[in-house]
């Protein structure tokens, strides 16, 4: 038998979850942001697309692949919307990795590392309209660019000497 004393507390917990809509994540995050290099142009991202830094991407720690997060960065009162397509920042302190392009837009370039503040986009807020509109801006600043992808390269590993056996 389940005491009445745990019925309470399981049934306060629930309403609890119910009333401060308690999910996975935290919808809005303020902390460090920086931005992707484009020496990673071309290295498939954790989604399986490969990075392309003239395209609205990011990266962050749990936020779903796929959604929609505005960034907003105040030194300049600029801000952006990205769409998580990786996982990361592994940078002690950062919250969010952003592509070059959209680093370009609200002006983190010069500062490298700098705090912002991220929205993630609820569903019921994103219209076809506005996910046509964001897609169609990262096709267009794409084409501006179309470079092809570059290799990376692996720093290779200095063999040493093998030492003969003599006996």
């Amino acid at each position: 038998m389940i005491s009445p004393i745990l019925k309470i507390s399981i049934l306060l917990f629930v309403i609890q979850l119910q009333i401060f809509e308690v999910s996975g994540f935290v919808k809005r995050q303020t902390g460090n942001a920086t931005y992707y290099n484009s020496r990673f142009w071309g290295v498939k991202t954790t989604s399986g697309e490969k990075y392309n830094p003239y395209l609205f991407t990011a990266a962050h720690r749990y936020f779903p692949l796929g959604s929609w997060v505005e960034v907003s960065f105040p030194k300049t009162n600029k801000s952006t919307i990205v769409r998580i397509n990786d996982r990361g920042p592994y940078r002690r302190g950062a919250i969010i990795d952003i592509s070059m392009a959209a680093a370009k837009e609200i002006g983190l370039v010069p500062f490298g590392v700098s705090k912002v503040s991220i929205r993630l986009i609820p569903e019921i807020e994103i219209t076809d309209s506005l996910r046509n509109a964001w897609v169609n801006r990262d096709s267009t600043n794409s084409s501006l660019h179309p470079f092809i992808a570059k290799k990376v390269y692996k720093k290779k590993k200095k063999r040493g000497r093998k030492k003969s056996k003599a006996k």
